[in-house]
């Protein structure tokens, strides 16, 4: 399958889904030449996604009792064709803010669609 009709069904699926893909901003931080006597000087870049939050499961099932594993870990899958999201990375959902931990290509190269873990 051709990467143009990837994610040109990633658009449509996000697009039929409606309110379930949530608005949200991807903000990358980018490090500038360090200045001494100054520091470095941080940049920010925000780009519009749309994510749909997707579950795992919290308990591990090697664990007897079940105990929680990372209650305060998300999971989501997002849409994002300009730039290609990554680790640290600021993933900002209405008013809340939260950081990238793991971000997985989720369309065979097509670069459309992640899977991503945050917190």
């Amino acid at each position: 399958m051709r990467n143009d009709t990837i994610r040109q069904m990633v658009r449509d699926l996000f697009d039929t889904i409606g309110e379930v893909a949530v608005s949200a901003t991807l903000r990358q931080k980018t490090q500038g030449d360090y200045d001494p006597g100054s520091g470095a000087e941080e940049t920010t870049s925000d780009t519009a996604i749309r994510l749909v939050r997707t579950e795992k499961s919290l308990a591990k099932a090697a664990n007897a009792d079940g105990t929680s594993i990372d209650p305060s870990l998300h999971h989501a899958l997002i849409e994002c064709e300009d730039v290609t999201p990554k680790a640290d990375d600021d993933l900002i959902i209405g008013s809340n803010s939260f950081t990238l931990l793991q971000v997985v290509a989720a369309d065979t190269g097509a670069g459309i669609l992640y899977e991503v873990s945050y917190q």
